[in-house]
């Protein structure tokens, strides 16, 4: 009988010192939960405007992009929301590109040409709203209107899609001497349409992705 007792006060010890090392051990999902301490950057050559303008009566879309963002703000720190709150950018009008250069010059000639101050779009963001909605701050022919929009912020990637009427910003005389120069381009024969017609409503997609250096 004593030598029973022994066994079992051994087992306990035994059991005992088992358990205070499993404890102590650190599991391979708490290890996966270190934070990090990251830092983001505004990365140009990963920045991206595109639009899509309407031709014909069935308003058929006609993509282009704008190849050059100036953009300034705090384009680097610990927080991307925070940097994309802060940017401001400008966009000349001559880095329109439809993969046209026909096309190209005909957009900066006749729309932008027939408007005020068009050698660059300015613009700038006003708010991230916690239900997805940005706004932004456009300013084109003189004219400054804010802009909301969709927004996506999944870690480093930025996006944000909105569409415009540019006749918010008084631009029918860029609208319509555009629609003249390119009236054949703009009138759907093949579809029974008689008339040219060139839309005011374009679509806007913007997309950046920060770069990240993370301890």
């Amino acid at each position: 009988m004593k030598k029973v007792y022994t066994f079992l006060v051994l087992g306990l010890l035994i059991g005992s010192c088992a358990s205070e090392e499993t404890n102590d051990a650190v599991s391979p999902e708490q290890d996966s939960q270190k934070v990090e301490n990251c830092i983001y950057t505004f990365n140009e050559a990963t920045t991206s405007l595109e639009w899509t303008a309407y031709k014909f009566l069935r308003k058929a879309g006609v993509g282009g992009a704008f190849k050059t963002i100036n953009v300034e703000g705090d384009k680097t720190g610990g927080d991307p929301r925070a940097i994309i709150s802060s940017l401001s950018f400008s966009i000349p009008i001559t880095s329109t590109e439809t993969n046209d250069p026909s096309r190209n010059q005909k957009i900066q000639d006749f729309f932008f040409g027939s408007l005020a101050s068009t050698e660059l779009i300015n613009g700038k963001v006003v708010d991230l709203g916690d239900d997805g909605v940005a706004t932004l701050e456009i300013t084109m022919n003189e004219i400054t209107q804010e802009v909301k929009g969709e927004y996506s912020l999944e870690d480093n990637v930025f996006t944000y899609n909105t569409e415009i009427d540019v006749l918010n910003w008084n631009a029918s005389a860029g609208l319509e001497a555009l629609n003249t120069e390119c009236e054949g381009l703009h009138t759907d024969i093949e579809n029974g349409d008689t008339e040219s017609k060139l839309w005011p409503d374009v679509k806007i997609a913007f997309r950046t992705e920060l770069s990240k250096n993370c301890d």
